[in-house]
């Protein structure tokens, strides 16, 4: 049976992980042992929350496949594809998809569009299904019980971003009429009250990460590139994977794009170091390709990325960086790194916010907590509140 590009495609993640997998290893070849051990692994990631469900099923799927036609010659690809929407009864489903309309229509992107699909299904399935009560019928109790149950599938961390999406649902289906009330006023502002300390690597530690990177490879040269990019500049994982031959400004030393989470321009200055591993990429690493997009997979069909935390990952193992339990190894700690340093430097929170491709000022407040030295300047001394010895007993 024939399949799309699209479901190859999807695959394709899948199985680039594993050959990642199996290069750690440090084994070219077939291994089923190899197979089941990443399995395993993945599985110990999505039990901890380090990945999503779907991710998870991606990878397990694609492990079963290359182990079905390693020793049959074939696979049934036909059972694995299920309508993520199935479990729904059809008023619900009907709800599901007109608020993902009404997502197009205002304009989010694809990512938040995703982001929020995820959540108002996940909040449907239950109180369809566990509460067994319609969206007409939901009360304040309900939301409250539903935030409880699905919070226990992410981290702390999250909740912030899950709130805001299922605010923004239940505002969706009270203005469409399918609750008496607006119940998204009920829903709090924050499902996380621990301010998190964002993660970063010190300048030693990145010139540690550069200088593990042999070179010598096209993997190894893309990877450079990446990751060089990334320290330098703070883009994001989703604006390098979608960099274009076309955004690159030689002649002026600029990078001129479209940032992919905001729709917002931004350009910023194309570094010596930085232009320098990308045309070494290009010319002498880059498969021939029609493809716009500058970093491409090494394995036909040569397409664009479609995810940098293996490239990461990958990378700061070898360097022997974050190898704690738990420790992030995702691309936005160069990004939480720039914004640190920017900080140490007394760089004003409005050019940090410019060069990060912020929408508003606010969101770079999140990276006063990497900055030790100007946050111990403003600990309180406990002076004019001292106490005697007898009232320490």
């Amino acid at each position: 049976m024939k399949r799309i590009p699209s479901t190859v495609y999807q695959y394709g993640i899948g199985w680039d992980k594993i050959i990642h997998y199996s290069e750690s290893h440090h084994q070219p070849f077939y291994s089923e042992k190899l197979i089941y051990q990443f399995i395993a692994q993945t599985r110990k990631q999505f039990d901890k929350g380090l990945i999503k469900e779907w991710r998870f099923k991606l990878y397990r799927l694609s492990a079963a496949m290359l182990v079905d036609v390693y020793n049959t010659g074939q696979y049934a690809w036909q059972v694995h594809h299920a309508n993520p929407n199935g479990h729904l009864t059809s008023e619900n489903e009907r709800i599901f998809e007109a608020f993902q309309a009404h997502l197009v229509q205002t304009g989010k992107q694809e990512g938040t569009r995703s982001l929020y699909g995820t959540v108002s299904r996940q909040f449907l399935t239950y109180w369809q299904d566990i509460l067994n009560v319609s969206c007409h019928n939901l009360n304040f109790k309900d939301i409250h019980s539903g935030i409880s149950s699905i919070s226990q599938s992410y981290q702390p961390t999250s909740m912030r971003t899950v709130l805001s999406g299922l605010r923004r649902f239940l505002s969706f289906i009270w203005m469409s009429g399918e609750t008496a009330s607006d119940l998204s006023v009920t829903v709090p502002g924050s499902g996380c009250r621990k301010v998190a300390v964002v993660p970063t690597l010190s300048v030693d530690e990145e010139k540690k990460l550069l200088q593990s990177i042999d070179r010598s490879t096209q993997r190894s040269k893309r990877n450079y590139a990446m990751i060089l990019l990334a320290i330098r500049t703070g883009l994001r994982q989703s604006d390098i994977i979608n960099l274009k031959l076309t955004e690159i400004d030689w002649r002026n030393n600029a990078i001129n794009i479209i940032q992919k989470k905001n729709g917002r321009a931004l350009s910023l200055p194309l570094l010596p170091d930085v232009g320098n591993a990308l045309a070494d990429y290009i010319l002498y690493a880059r498969p021939i390709s029609n493809e716009p997009y500058i970093f491409l997979k090494i394995i036909p069909p040569f397409t664009k990325l479609t995810d940098c935390y293996s490239v990461s990952r990958h990378a700061l193992d070898k360097a022997g960086l974050r190898q704690e339990a738990g420790q992030y190894k995702g691309f936005h700690i160069f990004r939480h790194s720039v914004a640190s340093r920017m900080l140490q430097g007394e760089t004003p929170l409005s050019v940090i916010s410019n060069t990060l491709g912020h929408g508003s000022m606010e969101s770079s407040k999140m990276y006063l907590t990497t900055d030790s030295e100007h946050l111990k300047v403003c600990a309180l001394t406990l002076e004019g509140i001292e106490v005697s010895k007898e009232a320490m007993l």
